[in-house]
């Protein structure tokens, strides 16, 4: 039996603690949420009420569902221990975090774990990154679903017709749009790095999805993806199930066939 803990208890906390109670060989041992009222009527023994009780609950992967700042907080202190899956990429915009997960991981021989969430190929990227000098992302979302807490030039009533929100680094839109642009970070991760990756990000009132849109040119060749998908919230209704499909790949193995 694996041990799963979960941190954040919104849309996809809520969708994975659900999945992973249903998959054999796998049980919840813990969910850490602030807010209280999103856990009300959850069995009180599965609930971590604070930072420091995360340490003694027993875990074999520790999935971050919160947002940039549960990474910042809590991540350092949770690989020391174990492994942990990161959902909020944006938050390794930040270069000084970035390195100290990788040195936490290299000194206790623990992972940590971006899924490619709601995007495809990412595997590709990674292994073509060389070959490539130039990718971008073009991400179009209803300005409904897109939150504009952390940066100071747009406000969501303005947003009237179609509004280029941002056009330059990746490095750039994480700071700026946290919560909506960890697609972006992945990619940039994946690829050039959150320097060298283009992104754009759209509100556009007429959208009725979420697209990303990436293309890449390198060595003679262009690569194009387009992803589209239903959202509620921030969340692309694609990105659970691959969320929940990665983490059966990082904790289940079955025998045979295994596509990774």
């Amino acid at each position: 039996m694996k041990h799963v803990g979960i941190i954040g208890y919104g849309r996809i906390g809520a969708y994975l603690h659900k999945k992973i109670e249903q998959t054999q060989g796998l049980n919840v041992s813990f969910i850490y949420e602030i807010a209280e009222e999103k856990t009300r009527g959850l069995d009180n023994s599965i609930l971590a009420k604070d930072p420091e009780s995360l340490e003694k609950r027993r875990a074999d992967l520790v999935i971050e569902a919160a947002d940039f700042r549960a990474v910042g907080a809590l991540a350092p202190q949770i690989v020391k221990r174990t492994d942990m899956l990161i959902l909020s990429a944006s938050a390794l915009a930040d270069e000084n975090l970035a390195t100290k997960l990788q040195s936490i991981c290299e000194e206790t021989g623990h992972r940590f774990y971006i899924p490619h969430g709601a995007l495809l190929g990412m595997d590709g990227f990674q292994d073509a990154r060389n070959t490539f000098d130039e990718i971008s992302i073009t991400t179009v979302k209803p300005p409904k679903n897109l939150d504009f807490t952390f940066q100071e030039r747009w406000k969501l009533e303005e947003i009237k017709a179609r509004a280029v929100l941002h056009d330059g680094s990746t490095r750039e839109v994480c700071r700026l749009f946290p919560r909506n642009v960890n697609s972006h970070a992945v990619l940039a991760i994946s690829g050039l790095g959150f320097d060298k990756t283009r992104s754009v990000l759209i509100a556009d009132p007429d959208a009725i999805t979420a697209t990303h849109h990436i293309v890449a040119k390198g060595g003679g060749t262009t690569t194009e993806i387009i992803q589209s998908s239903p959202i509620k919230g921030v969340t692309g209704d694609f990105t659970l199930a691959s969320v929940y499909g990665t983490i059966k790949r990082i904790l289940i193995q079955s025998h045979g066939l295994n596509i990774v």
